[in-house]
Formats: C-alpha cells, sequence, structure tokens
C-alpha cells in the first residue's frame, strides 16, 4: 500500500532526520529529506509529495512557513507537523496553516505509519467526495471557482457578507446547492 508513497521530511536535526527517513524507507515509503525550509521548498517545487513531515523549528524558517509555501505550490499534499516543542498555540496554528496533525517527539515509527495510511484513505475519500460533489453541481456554479467553494463552505456564515467577489456569484446560487457544499465540507 505504501509502495511509491513519496514522503519528504523536513528537519533540521540530522540524527532524528535520517533516522525517521531509515525507518520510513524500512516500511516501503519513497523518502527525501530536506534539512532546512529553503532546501524543502525546492524540493516540493520538483516533486510531488503525498505527505510532508515538517518539524516546527527550522534554521531559516519554522516548519508553518514550509507548510504555506508547500501548499501554495501543491494543493494535494498533506502537511504533518513533528515537534520537540509542544504548546497548544502552536497546534492551533499548525492547523490553521493546513497541517493534517501535530505529532510530538520522540515518535513511535508505528503509530506515525499509521496515521500516514489513515491521512492518505482520507485524502483519497476527500478528494474523490469533491470531484464529485463538483460534479454534481456544476451546472449550476457555472461561474464559481474552488477559492469560491470554499468560501461557501465556511463554517461560519451561510453567506460570506466579507467576499464581494462572491457575493454577486452567490446570489445565483440557490440555497440547496450552498448547504450541499457546506454538508460536504462539515457533516
Amino acid at each position: 500500500m505504501v509502495e511509491n508513497i513519496k514522503v519528504l521530511i523536513v528537519e533540521d536535526d540530522e540524527i532524528a532526520r535520517d533516522t525517521l527517513a531509515e525507518n520510513l524507507r524500512a516500511k516501503g515509503f519513497d523518502v527525501d529529506v530536506a534539512e532546512n525550509g529553503a532546501e524543502a521548498l525546492l524540493l516540493v517545487k520538483q516533486s510531488h509529495y503525498e505527505i510532508l513531515l515538517v518539524d516546527y523549528r527550522l534554521p531559516d524558517t519554522n516548519g508553518l512557513a514550509v507548510i504555506k509555501d508547500s501548499l501554495t505550490v501543491d494543493k494535494e499534499t498533506v502537511p504533518i507537523v513533528v515537534t520537540g516543542y509542544s504548546s497548544v498555540e502552536n497546534a492551533v496554528d499548525s492547523m490553521r496553516v493546513g497541517a493534517y496533525d501535530y505529532l510530538i517527539k520522540p515518535v513511535n515509527i508505528d503509530a506515525l505509519v499509521s496515521e500516514m495510511r489513515i491521512v492518505l484513505n482520507e485524502k483519497e475519500s476527500f478528494y474523490e467526495g469533491k470531484a464529485n460533489l463538483h460534479n454534481s453541481v456544476i451546472g449550476e456554479l457555472k461561474d464559481v471557482n474552488d477559492e469560491d467553494i470554499a468560501i461557501l463552505a465556511s463554517k461560519d456564515s451561510l453567506i460570506p457578507i466579507n467576499k464581494e467577489s462572491v457575493l454577486g456569484k452567490i446570489k445565483t446560487i440557490p440555497n440547496k446547492i450552498i448547504r450541499r457544499i457546506k454538508e460536504f465540507y462539515w457533516d
């Protein structure tokens, strides 16, 4: 199941980086490594990674910046923060920028592999569901793009009043479509 699954480990501690890479390779993952954010971003631009394991603290930046930059290059990469410096604030910030999970070092390799398998299964189901959602409402969402759908899917309000560019489009979309989008993302 994990053959050909590409993972990028972004970790400045050489021993931790090499140990994690060795263990994941032994489990069948295709692993690349980077010791800082700049190197990680270069690799992300050159290759698609299913999973990005990022240390929170890096010598040239923090892991959250790496996640943000990586997701602008490849939105289908799933980032997981792995850190020795845990705090609730860091965990919340990690989730806000798009991290799937926030794990504390030392990481149990079997638990990590199990988590990664769950991520891959959920990711596949999510993108399949998103494609089905898109296909089911495509005729009624002629001018609405993925960013607009994300705004429509917002948990906070049915109609996002702070996004003027979307307002005109939203007025033409039946409420049943907006409900369908919200149900896909939040139910």
